[in-house]
């Protein structure tokens, strides 16, 4: 067998029990699930299991990271929009969401509606980073804070709601409608004192 082989086997355990984590986590909330859950449900041993995570939060993480690569290479192509257009990092997120519905109910759903804090972080950064090019370079950290935070609520807040209820709802409209609510009013609210008047 070559290494080749051996490498494209181990992809694809490891895809496996990822997957199965993400089905049972939006099942029934990641707590609940046990390592013997996402065995069963890969269809593999505990031993094989065992060979490629240390234990289930390993898996996790190791999800959550596949995931925030792929979000990240879709945010990419849009790096470069100006912050007079509208956040850059939205729109991706609610198409990467709209494409793999259940992976995301896995990681931000379940009964607790919990949000791993990588994710969360991550997309605090993103909201962080262009919100300085509005901020007047964020001097003003105490309104840059709470733009960021506001923002960041907002955002998983509608990301919820939408996977919870009608997905067909466009992820393009959904985007629309927070960048009109929540871009334009933050624009706004860190504008300097002379120009938000205007």
């Amino acid at each position: 067998m070559t290494a080749g082989s051996i490498d494209r086997r181990v992809a694809r355990t490891r895809s496996r029990l990822q997957q199965a984590l993400l089905k049972l986590a939006a099942e029934k909330g990641y707590g609940a699930v046990t390592v013997e859950d996402i065995c069963r449900e890969a269809d593999v041993g505990r031993s094989t299991f065992y060979t490629h995570y240390p234990d289930k939060e390993c898996l996790r993480r190791a999800t959550i990271d596949e995931h925030m690569t792929s979000l990240q290479a879709r945010g990419a192509t849009r790096d470069s929009m100006q912050n007079t257009e509208g956040f850059s990092f939205s729109g991706p997120a609610f198409a990467h969401a709209h494409a793999t519905r259940e992976m995301h109910r896995g990681l931000m759903g379940g009964t607790k509606r919990e949000i791993p804090k990588e994710i969360r972080d991550w997309i605090s950064a993103q909201i962080r980073r262009e919100l300085v090019g509005i901020a007047d370079g964020g001097k003003d950290g105490v309104r840059l804070e709470i733009a960021t935070r506001f923002v960041t609520g907002a955002f998983f807040e509608v990301m919820h709601w939408w996977l919870d209820g009608d997905t067909r709802f466009p992820p393009q409209e959904v985007d629309r409608v927070f960048q009109n609510l929540a871009f334009d009013g933050v624009r706004t609210a860190l504008a300097p004192p002379d120009d938000a008047g205007r």
